[in-house]
């Protein structure tokens, strides 16, 4: 189960009143409807309709809710572009000694000590701005919010002030991509790791702050046709763990314990929880000894007894579990129940479980280190016991070696390494994922609107794999009238591939080609195969076999062909370059006949493209999909 850490906006929300009646209520608030404008054009709103953030809510439901109507998302909007301005009123003005970015918090502090008195900003207005800024950046609502990427970095800005978490994000993401303000990747780490340490705070504490799973890509999902509803898969894991625990044995109780812990399919009981763990713990089970050493060390289910705790990690240590070991280092490291601190011991502990594998004892290794605790700092070592940490899934690794490279401790001072590990820190520890996946539900209940929308606040704040699927749903829609749409498209794809998605770069290619533009197709191909896309091999061989955009070159082809297979996962990826490979002499005799061949006996590339999609559709194997890209196999 993924962790939700913070979320900003909340969608899909119920309201008692009705849609339309609160479309009609929005209606009335401003006699100025100016939709093909930007917001700073509108007139300011007014009303009375109860607190700010329950307005919010309600114009948010407005828009989110499941393909609404022309007029319900104007109303919606325009009652956004309401908030928005108040938000501009209550932020407090730029000083001589005030920077523009200053947190609102301490911006109102400081403005009360001076007698100044404004309207308090709440998180409703800089959900709202943040919304507005999301629909001008990505242009999806339009002609209601113009796609204005300028108004879009202003508003962006201005949510930040107000405490829009998600702003930051999107600012740092376009500081570290020099998207619409100039490159500072200084200013975008800055911004990141402020929310990254917000993630840190609500993430600490929690027994099990589990990874995400991969969101879906929607490219991959269409190609290969095998992709399973969420529910499904939720119903197929719910299977195999009750057919798994038929099979655990004595380990059953432990499982039970897990779930009443967790509250897992059943009421959440900790007391209950401890006796399955001690019945297990009972029969020699390590791992709930394990369990039980931690629920005492830190009173869940039962009052904190350190002395019971390490009698049960010293049982689980004895089973040879890597994870006691580290908590025994916890106890020597906190000297509970009134022992005193021994951070030699500790040290020893953490170093067995390290040895071990355990990912937590590597971390606090690399703290032991980083802080002197018992020893010499040495911030070198810390560096690569965090790196360790990191190899094993640590989930807090990565914002420890973002803090290592931003600031050079034991390692040289590397924006670019620092921004690298503080962007996998916030993709895992954000709710990215959890908004993915909701966005995959709405497309599949047939709410094209919502899922665009879910993409583009994601897209925004630097998913690549949200900026991937944004593009792809943007390209095949045919129900948003999105002004230059292939710009928008090639943009997403772009920062999605710089991004890591190196499958982006060959949809960029395909968007590229389709519109004839051959030669960036056949360099956007040649980036994705650098980038070790498989399709992006592929893709770049046929271009070379055909001539098409790059230089003629059946050799380079086949080298292409074959790198493509040698790196295949398995047979269905590796079956497309394997045909064409066999093919390509066909090829290259029908060319070296070409001058001596009656004319219109030769074989054209477009009929040489429909022999390669043929055999394709015969095999049931594609690298991408053949109605939008170079023809495929």
């Amino acid at each position: 189960m993924r962790k939700q850490v913070i979320c900003v906006i909340v969608l899909g929300i119920c309201m008692i009143i009705s849609h339309s009646a609160l479309a009609d209520d929005i209606s009335s608030l401003d006699g100025t409807r100016n939709s093909s404008t930007t917001p700073d054009n509108i007139a300011e709103s007014t009303h009375d309709k109860g607190s700010v953030d329950e307005w919010y809510l309600q114009l948010e439901n407005l828009l989110f809710q499941g393909n609404p109507s022309v007029a319900e998302v104007e109303a919606a909007i325009n009652g956004l572009q309401g908030l928005y301005k108040q938000l501009l009123a209550a932020l407090p003005a730029p000083t001589a000694t005030r920077r523009l970015n200053q947190p609102v918090h301490q911006a109102h502090k400081a403005d009360e000590e001076g007698g100044n008195t404004k309207p308090r900003v709440t998180t409703a207005l800089a959900d709202a701005t943040l919304v507005l800024a999301v629909l001008a950046a990505t242009g999806i609502a339009s002609p209601h919010v113009a796609m204005n990427d300028s108004w879009a970095v202003k508003a962006l800005h201005v949510a930040a002030q107000g405490g829009s978490a998600q702003a930051d994000l999107a600012l740092a993401h376009r500081y570290f991509m020099a998207d619409g303000v100039p490159g500072n990747c200084q200013e975008g780490l800055r911004r990141a790791r402020a929310v990254a340490d917000e993630y840190l705070v609500a993430t600490q504490g929690r027994t099990s702050p589990e990874l995400p799973l991969d969101p879906v890509s929607l490219r991959l999902r269409h190609m290969h046709g095998s992709y399973e509803t969420l529910a499904s898969e939720d119903t197929w894991a719910q299977l195999q763990l009750e057919a798994d625990m038929l099979d655990f044995g004595d380990a059953f109780q432990r499982m039970l314990g897990y779930g009443q812990l967790g509250g897992v399919d059943m009421e959440a009981d900790a007391a209950a929880a401890l006796q399955h763990f001690q019945e297990a713990a009972g029969q020699g089970d390590p791992y709930a000894a394990f369990n039980l050493g931690y629920m005492h060390m830190r009173g869940v289910g039962t009052p904190p007894n350190a002395t019971a705790a390490k009698a049960y990690f010293e049982d689980a240590a004895r089973h040879g579990l890597p994870s006691a070991y580290n908590g025994l280092g916890v106890l020597h490291y906190e000297g509970q129940a009134g022992a005193p601190v021994d951070y030699v011991a500790a040290r020893q502990a953490f170093e067995t479980g390290a040895l071990l594998g355990d990912p937590d004892a590597m971390f606090n290794l690399g703290t032991i280190y980083a802080g002197g605790h018992g020893v010499e700092t040495n911030h070198s070592l810390a560096h690569e016991h965090y790196l360790d940490a990191h190899d094993a899934g640590h989930w807090r690794a990565p914002h420890a070696l973002a803090i290592t490279h931003q600031r050079g401790w034991g390692v040289a001072a590397n924006c670019t390494k620092a921004q690298q590990y503080i962007q996998t820190f916030i993709k895992e520890r954000s709710t990215w994922a959890d908004q993915m996946d909701e966005a995959v539900l709405a497309l599949d209940a047939g709410n094209e609107w919502l899922a665009l929308l879910q993409y583009a606040v994601v897209a925004v704040q630097g998913s690549s794999v949200a900026q991937a699927n944004l593009a792809w749903l943007l390209e095949r829609s045919s129900r948003y009238d999105v002004q230059h749409k292939t710009k928008v498209c090639l943009r997403l794809l772009t920062q999605a591939g710089k991004g890591g998605f190196a499958d982006a770069w060959v949809d960029a290619g395909n968007l590229e080609y389709r519109g004839r533009h051959l030669e960036e197709a056949g360099r956007l191909y040649g980036v994705a195969a650098k980038a070790g896309s498989i399709e992006g091999m592929y893709s770049l061989g046929w271009m070379h076999a055909q001539g098409l955009g790059v230089a003629p070159n059946t050799s380079r082809a086949a080298a292409l062909y074959r790198q493509a297979i040698r790196r295949a996962p398995d047979w269905q990826h590796a079956a497309p370059p394997f045909i064409a490979l066999l093919l390509l002499p066909g090829l290259r005799a029908l060319q070296a006949l070409h001058p001596f061949l009656p004319s219109g006996f030769w074989v054209t590339g477009e009929a040489w493209s429909q022999i390669h999609a043929t055999v394709g559709k015969q095999t049931s194997l594609r690298c991408s999909q053949v109605e939008h890209s170079v023809p495929l196999l």
